[in-house]
């Protein structure tokens, strides 16, 4: 028996990701890359993805993840996706007998998910 896969957000990136589709309604356009769209359709693409594999993404080892990122989100159990002009979708997973949760923690550029997970300039 195949599990059923439930995918729902954060609050903060279901916000996040509405106000995406609201520039994208509105006919706003980006003045960088990605554009709206772009951004808008590789997340689409990954929560597709997901459905079909909820591990899709790479777990994030824990010995990279902050404390303070863990009392964030409430979990170690972090996985990433890269989607389009090096934004990344970070999730976490629960599950049952039933179904799994997919829990869509935010999607961030690169420069605030290297804040995130503290990563330094080179």
């Amino acid at each position: 028996m195949k599990k059923e896969v439930v995918i729902s957000f954060d609050e903060e990136a279901e916000d996040k990701y509405q106000q995406l589709k609201n520039l994208i309604i509105q006919g706003k356009v980006s003045k960088k890359k990605p554009t709206y769209s772009q951004l808008l359709n590789s997340i689409d693409l990954v929560l597709e993805n997901l459905r079909f594999n909820p591990f899709y993404g790479d777990l994030i080892p824990r010995r990279y993840i902050p404390k303070k990122t863990i009392e964030k989100y409430g979990t170690d159990k972090i996985f990433r996706v890269e989607l389009v002009g090096f934004w990344r979708l970070l999730y976490t997973l629960e599950g049952d007998e039933i179904k799994i949760l997919i829990f869509v923690l935010e999607f961030t550029d690169h420069k605030d998910y290297n804040k995130i997970f503290q990563y330094k300039k080179r």
